[in-house]
């Protein structure tokens, strides 16, 4: 599988620079790359590191040795919370549930059911070439109403914004029209090329889980600029997957309420621009998790309900 090149921001290259210069004065080495994945992860979970990346069949990125991987990132802000107590973290996600949670279990690099999207064949990708939206964490548990709910969880480090549509550049896509109209995207979202994609078993459902939700496309996403581009050719394109999930796992009954956030690094101006800009489609207001407990990597974590 061709790896896509990384284009590396302005606070990405000062990260790279802060993490190479910290790991010159504990090893002496100012290499971007450690010798192996677990290196990165805190010496004292490096075991349940490897025990949770084979439970949770996780798909180590190519860069995953990086010091700047977010997929490190995750393990290391989340791994306490897998064996030990989760009271902390319910707590921290009390503003994105809406009321207190108890946390049952945190799985990482978690994928759907393939019915549920439409993007796999089976429940289980068949290979590496079989891609499938994954979401980093996901802290299943039950509401103090005694309702089930998940919490969805993108997690991210030095990245600049969020995976983009690749079906607007596909050869295989026959109405371009569709990609470069917002308006006639939302009249026809059934000629979306993501719809039904060249070579797939199976028609992807995100926009008959929104049109289920909300009644159309169009009221699923009011504040979309009709006279732009498709509102998800862009940056939109990953949060849109994951809130599907979330909107999928309700009406498949798997849980009662799902919500899906955003956390990243405090520091990283991109991705969190992206992530506002995101919510314009939805027509929401940004609600921001401040954290000063789990200390200043959970600082963004926003709710899109």
């Amino acid at each position: 599988m061709k790896v896509k090149s990384f284009e590396a921001t302005s606070f990405a290259r000062d990260l790279t620079a802060h993490m190479c210069a910290w790991r010159r004065g504990v090893d002496g080495s100012g290499s971007p790359m450690l010798a192996t994945w677990e290196a990165g992860i805190f010496s004292d979970y490096r075991d349940l590191a490897r025990l949770v990346a084979a439970q949770d069949e996780i798909r180590l990125h190519p860069y995953a040795a990086a010091l700047t991987s977010s997929q490190m990132f995750a393990l290391n802000l989340f791994l306490p919370f897998r064996e030990g107590p989760r009271e902390a973290l319910a707590e921290e996600l009390v503003p994105i549930v809406g009321s207190p949670m108890r946390i049952e279990r945190l799985v990482f690099e978690w994928i759907p059911p393939g019915a549920i999207l439409g993007e796999l064949a089976g429940d289980r990708p068949a290979d590496d070439d079989e891609h499938a939206t994954a979401v980093d964490v996901v802290a299943w548990g039950t509401g103090s109403d005694g309702i089930e709910v998940a919490v969805l969880l993108e997690v991210k480090l030095g990245e600049g914004g969020f995976t983009t549509c690749n079906g607007r550049t596909s050869r295989a896509n026959r109405r371009p029209d569709v990609c470069a109209s917002a308006r006639t995207f939302l009249a026809e979202s059934d000629a979306c090329y993501l719809q039904s994609p060249a070579h797939k078993l199976r028609d992807r459902r995100y926009w008959t889980i929104f049109s289920r939700a909300r009644g159309s496309i169009s009221a699923a996403f009011p504040g979309a600029d009709l006279n732009g581009a498709c509102p998800f050719a862009g940056n939109a394109q990953q949060p849109m997957r994951n809130l599907a999930i979330a909107r999928g796992l309700e009406q498949e009954g798997v849980v009662g309420r799902a919500f899906f956030g955003l956390c990243a690094h405090d520091a990283n101006p991109d991705v969190s621009a992206h992530w506002i800009a995101w919510h314009h489609p939805l027509a929401r207001v940004v609600k921001t998790m401040r954290d000063n407990r789990l200390r200043r990597y959970l600082q963004i974590t926003q709710r899109c309900e």
